[in-house]
């Protein structure tokens, strides 16, 4: 709870580059930052993709396209930057972006490093905290993540990432499900809660994620999930909060119930156990962060964090 941010600004997205490439997202985010495209500083940050071209390319193009200046702060490797770059460039941020990708790598690598630190500091500045898949999760307490995917390791970073694509990975119907399990990732901690992205996504393991989080929830009562459907976003303005759902997106969201099928709009859950049992109900449209979140009871780390980390290893120095 030493990180949390007493008020803050933020537009956390179901979807990383799938999710940045949509003009309604962009278009919330340089409306909260509330100054001119061309006086806005944008700071993307691309660990979680191991610094992909392809992957700053998707999640920054409207940013600039529409006049900010975007500025590339690499942190992947030992030696990517110094500690006063760092701590200069997310000073001069209006708007940190941070991608989708591996979140317990990123997060591993901002501890390690202080960027924790420097991104809590632009946080109570004022600095507009954005991203999607693990850039969502990052600043809550943890998150519903695909880290123990060995297709999010550092080993695959030498793959092309495909024009547009998303980061998160999709099972092909009919297809082999690949042997992975989604961990609870932890994250920065600026929010409280449990963060679903792609809710209403089955990646590679053949799971469908909203399945899947009902399960962790049992193993983690402590903590309130928030759900959020691959094609919406959670934006976060001080003491209120408001859904975006993507026009003409597939969604979950189909006459107030939950649809597998995705036959709905997109839209945010939230859950929570009770009596040993999962409750989910749809958060409304908009009202007040303190409703939709609340402090955890307990948090019990993964246990299998260890062994992904000894498989995804990160540095541990600047």
């Amino acid at each position: 709870r030493a990180m949390r941010l007493t008020s803050l600004k933020g537009v956390f997205v179901g979807s990383g580059s799938e999710g940045l490439q949509q003009p309604e997202v962009v278009t919330e985010i340089l409306s909260l930052a509330g100054k001119a495209p061309t006086e806005l500083n944008v700071l993307y940050i691309g660990t979680p993709t191991y610094e992909k071209a392809q992957s700053r390319e998707n999640q920054t193009k409207l940013l600039a396209a529409a006049g900010c200046s975007v500025t590339h702060l690499k942190t992947t490797l030992a030696g990517d930057c110094t500690a006063v770059e760092m701590e200069e460039a997310c000073a001069a941020a209006n708007i940190i972006v941070v991608s989708g990708g591996n979140t317990l790598y990123g997060i591993d690598r901002w501890r390690a490093t202080g960027l924790d630190r420097q991104l809590k500091a632009a946080g109570e500045r004022g600095a507009l905290l954005c991203g999607g898949s693990a850039g969502a999760i990052c600043w809550f307490d943890g998150g519903h993540s695909d880290s123990g995917d060995p297709d999010t390791y550092i080993s695959s970073a030498a793959a092309p990432a495909p024009a547009g694509a998303d980061e998160a990975t999709t099972f092909a119907e009919g297809g082999v499900a690949a042997q992975w399990d989604y961990v609870r990732c932890p994250g920065l901690g600026f929010l409280p809660g449990l963060c679903c992205p792609h809710f209403d996504k089955t990646q590679s393991n053949g799971v469908l994620r909203a399945h899947d989080f009902d399960e962790m929830m049992l193993r983690h009562p402590g903590e309130r999930g928030v759900c959020i459907d691959h094609f919406a976003a959670l934006i976060v303005d001080g003491a209120r909060y408001r859904v975006l759902s993507l026009p003409g997106k597939p969604g979950s969201v189909l006459g107030g119930a939950f649809s597998e099928a995705r036959a709905g709009l997109p839209g945010v859950w939230v859950k929570e156990v009770a009596g040993g049992e999962v409750k989910t109900w749809l958060a409304p449209a908009d009202g007040s962060l303190d409703e939709l979140l609340r402090e955890p009871t307990a948090v019990v780390e993964d246990r299998r964090l260890a062994t992904i980390r000894a498989a995804n290893p990160s540095p541990k120095e600047l």
